[in-house]
């Protein structure tokens, strides 16, 4: 099983960009506090298609706090001839821990998004059951 739960701060706005074929992505990163070491954070990448990129590229902001699940994925490339190996999250929800009022960081947040119920999907895709539909040669990382 990966499963990867995390409460931290943006420690910079996010990057929201569109793939060739219009699918949003969104790379972020996370400060999360340490257990028992006061003072001491882990920055975690992340990363996030689809609708959650969109949200995400739309309002959060540094500083703000938040809660992400998702699964841990290992990357490997190679540059000038050395083998380097980077991990993200990648993102399949988030929730916002605190209000626009609540954050200890002095920024102007745009106002927490209302939803609705969730709509009705007769025939569902693979995406549904947590099938991957995008493309790994489309995306740079």
């Amino acid at each position: 099983m990966n499963l990867v739960v995390l409460i931290g701060r943006l420690t910079r706005d996010p990057e929201l960009k569109f793939g060739q074929s219009g699918k949003a992505y969104s790379r972020f990163s996370l400060a999360v506090d340490r257990p028992f070491s006061k003072g001491e954070a882990d920055f975690i990448n992340c990363v996030a298609f689809g609708k959650t990129a969109e949200l995400i590229g739309e309002y959060l902001r540094k500083g703000r706090k938040v809660a992400v699940n998702g699964r841990l994925q290992m990357n490997r490339y190679e540059v000038n001839g050395e083998k380097r190996t980077t991990y993200d999250v990648l993102v399949e929800s988030m929730e916002f821990v605190e209000g626009r009022g609540e954050s200890s960081t002095p920024s102007d947040f745009a106002p927490t998004p209302s939803y609705s119920a969730p709509k009705v999907v007769e025939h569902p895709s693979n995406d549904d059951f947590g099938g991957s539909s995008f493309d790994e040669d489309e995306f740079p990382f």
